[in-house]
């Protein structure tokens, strides 16, 4: 009987020492994530001024990435076919399916 106490006590004091260091853990990765270069872009408002970028910031699916892809066009900037089944290709793992569609669609007639 006194075994099983003994037990119960170093089980539950082995459980309270891995969620100490599992949250020391978790504040050490979000102090280094915190530091992270791109964090400081992101603090100041930087976001790269590149197409996927663009297309990526549509959040709702009302929102059309034709509109988008013809406004980088129509800047002079060049696009290429490949770009465009890359970016299609993200957005469809990203589950934005309508956006990869209309880019899909649009790479198909340029």
């Amino acid at each position: 009987m006194a075994a099983r106490s003994i037990f119960l006590t170093l089980t539950r004091n082995a459980r309270g020492r891995e969620r100490s260091l599992f949250r020391s853990f978790t504040t050490t990765t979000a102090v280094v994530y915190e530091d992270s270069p791109n964090s400081a872009e992101e603090e100041r408002g930087e976001t790269p001024d590149d197409l996927k970028s663009r297309i990526f910031s549509l959040r709702l699916p009302k929102r059309s990435a034709t509109n988008v892809l013809q406004r980088w066009v129509d800047e002079g900037r060049q696009v290429s076919i490949s770009d465009l089944r890359h970016i299609s290709k993200e957005l469809w793992k990203s589950r934005r399916f309508k956006h990869a569609l209309e880019v899909r669609l649009k790479g198909k007639y340029w």
